[in-house]
């Protein structure tokens, strides 16, 4: 077993923050956590909206992603300053602990030392949001959940029976497979998968307060699920926002220096990163000789090397083919690592013909910037694309049936809409959050304060 440094335990705090936090008047501390790229990039607008309001912000990092490409360079480009850093380390379960403990330490300190009343904002279905939302609970404190009601919606075994089945006759029909997705009657609930988000998602909303739900389709889940729905709002996705700072910039991005052969080109933008896709051996050759197949039919593609499938790469023995890939096809293949500005990957996938990720973010991003949408799933999150007919799933399974998907979407103009998530979406929820805390002053509330049953106590005998 490999030794943990004790010398890199330490909680980090901004200098000077306990100085600031002493002599700010404010009484709600509004505490953004992040951890993770996505975090960072969908929390900025809300961090942003309530600093140009001047509140109390505390941003909170666990340092999940440190790097410069995946955390250091976002945060500088959306001006985000750390006041917290929690510095988790080791195992994932040592991670969730740490987060747990060293959190509930700081809110502990806030409220009893600083007598602010904590209001975190959590994201999505991350590890943070999972054990920062713990840490506030037990602290009595409740969070408000951005980008609430995220569910795993997958079509049945019979579904996927069908699909092989009659790919292997050779009687698959795009048209009437994209047909068929829309066919709500085929879903059914829960997955694991993506793992262990789709856990944390669902074991977030208990301790939640406000569910900041992104569609229709996540409150009407929310509500399903027994959770009151005065406390729902559909307020969309706070992507939208980031997105509309990443595109002012977007000038000034390098992205195409970085992949030359990519430039004045229709290409494919592709990631692949999930666990389940890239720990399992079978999903991932699967996704590989797909990605190889459009390469050697001449198809411009954009291969990001993200941490997840270099790993598997090197693990499957694949580092010598890839490489070959890269000398063979000079002018239609271009690999790197990830980009680590926001506004470069705007640039690149707002000019790609098609993004074929299992990203769950990215199924937002490329709504917004009209660009058709693969997902490399047995499901989706973001059903509502699905739904919507901008998103189409290539199961990872046999590699022949998922390069003949991105063919048929790369030339399905149905696939090109019109943005799902609206725009000023930190506005909205910020509005909400501030105008609850004047009426009810906290979050957290008990039944006789939530049911509004005070008036009635009486203890006379």
């Amino acid at each position: 077993m490999a030794e943990i440094n004790y010398k890199d335990q330490e909680v980090f705090i901004r200098y000077w923050f306990y100085n600031d936090l002493k002599n700010s008047s404010k009484k709600y501390a509004h505490i953004i956590m992040i951890a993770t790229k996505p975090d960072i990039i969908k929390q900025a607008p809300i961090y942003l909206e309530l600093k140009k309001r001047w509140e109390l912000v505390i941003l909170v990092h666990t340092w999940q992603h440190y790097d410069y490409n995946l955390s250091k360079w976002v945060l500088t480009e959306f001006w985000m300053e750390v006041d917290i850093n929690l510095n988790i380390f080791w195992e994932i379960t040592k991670k969730y602990s740490l987060i747990v403990e060293r959190l509930w330490d700081f809110l502990k300190t806030l409220q009893e030392d600083y007598k602010k009343i904590p209001v975190p904002y959590v994201h999505g279905d991350t590890m943070t949001a999972a054990t920062a939302d713990k840490a506030s609970f037990l602290s009595k404190v409740s969070v408000v959940h951005v980008e609430a009601g995220i569910r795993t919606y997958t079509p049945n075994k019979y579904f996927y029976y069908k699909l092989f089945l009659d790919y292997e006759a050779e009687k698959f029909d795009f048209e009437k497979y994209r047909k068929s997705l829309q066919d709500e009657t085929i879903y059914e609930l829960g997955s694991i998968e993506p793992y262990p988000e789709q856990f944390c998602t669902r074991w977030i909303e208990p301790s939640s307060w406000f569910f900041a739900a992104p569609v229709e389709f996540n409150k009407k889940t929310l509500i399903e699920e027994w959770f009151p729905q005065e406390n729902i709002r559909v307020v969309w996705n706070t992507t939208v926002d980031a997105i509309e700072i990443s595109l002012k910039k977007i000038k000034n991005s390098r992205a195409f220096e970085k992949f030359p052969n990519m430039k004045w080109k229709k290409f494919i933008f592709i990631t692949i990163h999930r666990r389940e896709n890239t720990q399992k051996k079978e999903r991932f050759l699967a996704i590989y000789y797909a990605i190889k197949k459009l390469i050697m039919e001449g198809i411009p593609v954009c291969f990001l090397g993200l941490y997840a499938s270099e790993w598997a790469i090197d693990n499957y023995w694949l580092r010598a083919d890839l490489e070959k890939l890269v000398k063979d096809y000079p002018d239609n293949f271009a690999y790197g690592p990830a980009l680590a500005h926001h506004t470069e990957v705007i640039d690149m996938i707002s000019k790609a013909w098609a993004i074929v990720s299992d990203s769950g973010s990215m199924q937002e991003e490329w709504s917004v910037l009209w660009v058709p949408y693969v997902t490399i799933r047995f499901w989706s999150d973001r059903s509502e694309t699905i739904l919507d007919w901008q998103n189409v799933l290539a199961p990872p399974i046999n590699s022949w049936l998922i390069a003949e998907i991105i063919k048929w979407a790369i030339w399905n103009k149905k696939m090109i809409k019109k943005n799902l998530y609206w725009k000023n979406v930190a506005e909205k929820i910020v509005n909400w959050v501030l105008e609850t805390l004047k009426t009810q002053w906290k979050l957290f509330r008990f039944d006789d304060e939530r049911l509004d049953l005070q008036q009635f106590f009486n203890w006379k005998i």
